[in-house]
């Protein structure tokens, strides 16, 4: 894995491991999915992976993880 593919974490910027899905220093999420909120439509997110520096969901609009957790 070259330097720009390694993924870093965005709240504490421990270099991850290859296979990691957390954080393995503060327990933060390394990718930035849709969340499983209920929308005000009465719908649930669809678990898109999304941009890390996306606020919600390019699929369905929905909260991503890394807003609820306030990482962004």
């Amino acid at each position: 894995m070259s330097e720009e593919e390694k993924v870093t974490c965005v709240r504490c910027y421990q270099v991850a491991g290859d296979k990691d899905q957390y954080c393995v220093k503060c327990g933060a999420p390394l990718v930035n999915r849709c969340s499983d909120l209920k929308t005000a439509k009465g719908k649930h997110g669809c678990g898109h992976v999304n941009r890390p520096e996306a606020l919600y969901c390019a699929k369905c609009g929905t909260e991503t993880i890394f807003k609820q957790q306030g990482l962004l």
